[in-house]
């Protein structure tokens, strides 16, 4: 049974994960809990595209690299990165880009967009009142920066292990939205991280499409090539109602999913991906998942 309604349009967004391949931690911000999107949930830095980006390059890479430096302080250069902590004039920079994305234009010498590895594409579910395509980067340093925290949009940050990082949102301690615990998880499994540019998933954005369970407060958000995905009109499939027998996992159908408690938000967020077609196994790397608990 098909429940709500859809918004059928999206806007454009960036992301970046950072991630430093000395310490092999990621940078993780904390959103206020005023934010219009996903308000108090652990996030990589990113954010709406600006019409200005792209009159600096590819938008969506210049966007990703501007609003990291809006939301942390960090610039990525030509030669590495800078950092606005205990930096005046870089610190008076970030707060005219913060108010006025154009003015990132003055920074136009110094950054770099070339380094940012195409990571993934996810985009928000149909049943979102906002919704978002956001491309995901991946970014590899050699040492974590300071961090400039942007105060008006984020609460806090950290330096975290993916690993523990999803471990730690599993057992309440924050809030992991589901595309930040898919891409952690399949990070956190790559030995060598000076090999990533190999594991971007780049040939099909993901939109999940979600299934409430009658009764409980469990949300079950299908990917593509998932048994339960719809195909056709893929990007704009309303919320689904369905019994509990129905949208079990099954340990002899395709699955690719994630499911997680509504209350609280984003609660006990597990990933499974088993017994894909080829098809879709060329277009999202293999990673080991709660599949393996059920095989």
């Amino acid at each position: 049974m098909c429940v709500g309604k859809i918004t059928s349009n999206w806007r454009s967004a960036a992301s970046i994960i950072l991630a430093c391949k000395s310490s092999r931690r990621v940078l993780m911000l904390k959103r206020g809990d005023t934010a219009k999107f996903m308000p108090n949930t652990m996030v990589f830095p990113g954010g709406v595209i600006d019409k200005a980006d792209s009159k600096l390059g590819d938008e969506f890479r210049i966007a990703a690299v501007r609003e990291l430096f809006e939301e942390s302080g960090v610039l990525l250069t030509k030669n590495g990165w800078q950092t606005s902590a205990n930096n005046s004039e870089m610190t008076s920079l970030k707060a005219e880009v913060v108010t006025d994305a154009s003015k990132f234009q003055k920074l136009s010498e110094s950054i770099c967009a070339d380094r940012l590895i195409e990571w993934t594409t996810f985009i928000t579910p149909a049943n979102y009142p906002r919704r978002f395509l956001t491309k995901f980067y991946l970014v590899l340093i050699d040492e974590e920066p300071a961090i400039d925290l942007c105060t008006s949009e984020m609460s806090e940050y950290s330096w975290i292990d993916p690993k523990d990082c999803v471990a730690e949102a599993y057992s309440g301690k924050y809030a992991l939205p589901p595309p930040q615990v898919y891409e952690l998880t399949r990070l956190s499994q790559i030995e060598d991280w000076s090999y990533c540019d190999k594991y971007g998933n780049v040939k099909k954005p993901i939109c999940p499409q979600p299934i409430k369970t009658i009764g409980e407060n469990m949300i079950t958000n299908c990917f593509p090539g998932d048994h339960m995905y719809i195909d056709e009109n893929c990007f704009q499939q309303p919320l689904r109602q369905m019994s509990a027998d129905r949208v079990t996992v099954s340990p002899t159908l395709p699955t690719h999913r994630v499911t997680y408690f509504s209350e609280p938000t984003y609660g006990r967020v597990r990933v499974y991906q088993h017994l894909l077609k080829p098809a879709d196994v060329a277009a999202f790397h293999q990673f080991e998942t709660h599949s393996k608990d059920i095989l």
